[in-house]
């Protein structure tokens, strides 16, 4: 095989490698972006879970306050009705009486209800919490296999771009020009087999003396159709 040639497809398969690690590389990043970005959404239904159960207790608070209150009052107000010497205030004072004691039985009501929404959402945030701590620990786990794995992508592409130096500087000028030329034009296949009697880059037939031509990998010969480099693989 002609030496120029064999550099520029041993040149070829170098660079593919190249650029797919340069793809797979540049895809990490972005996965652990994801993953951060569902920890924060788990983060975010447990912070909303907790505000959901301290809202609730304050509530329950507040309501407990008001029936102290409302004891304290309905109290005063059943001790004024042995004071009271007309019929029109103590009418007055019984409407009053009987307000507050359905005002303390509607709290009372009320705390229960607030206290079985509460364990509720205490059974929530639990699970939510839950749910972070095993998600906290994924995204640590899947970040450092992302990370190791991207550091070894990196070694394996700084091996690699040594060999494409070494490899580049066998290859004529004007010939390596040409195959960087079509490396960046023709979607990073500059070289390509001739599989089937026709290109593997474009898929154009190649003319029969163009063919036994290739076959002999004696020159360089490009594919009429696209310009690729071509060779037989054999």
């Amino acid at each position: 095989m002609l030496q120029d040639l064999e550099q520029l497809i041993q040149l070829q398969g170098v660079d593919a490698e190249i650029a797919l690690l340069d793809g797979a590389i540049a895809t990490i990043p972005g996965q652990i972006r994801v993953m951060e970005q569902q920890l924060v959404q788990a983060k975010a239904t447990l912070d909303a879970a907790k505000a959901e159960v301290e809202q609730l207790q304050k509530t329950r608070r507040q309501k407990e306050r008001d029936l102290d209150e409302a004891g304290r009052e309905l109290k005063r107000r059943q001790g004024r009705l042995f004071e009271i010497k007309t019929n029109q205030e103590y009418t007055a004072t019984l409407k009053e009486v009987e307000g507050l004691k359905q005002k303390i039985s509607t709290l009372e009501e009320e705390i229960l209800f607030n206290l079985d929404d509460t364990d509720s959402a205490v059974k929530i945030r639990n699970q939510e919490e839950e749910k972070v701590r095993i998600a906290q620990a994924e995204f640590l786990r899947n970040k450092q296999q992302r990370e190791d794995e991207l550091r070894k992508l990196q070694d394996r592409l700084s091996l690699l771009r040594k060999t494409r130096e070494r490899r580049s500087g066998n290859v004529e000028t004007s010939l390596l020009q040409l195959y960087l030329r079509l490396l960046k034009s023709r979607a990073g296949l500059a070289v390509a087999n001739t599989t089937g009697r026709s290109c593997e880059g474009c898929h154009v037939a190649l003319t029969p003396q163009l063919y036994n031509e290739i076959r002999r990998n004696e020159a360089i010969r490009t594919c009429e159709g696209c310009g690729r480099i071509l060779y037989w693989k054999g």
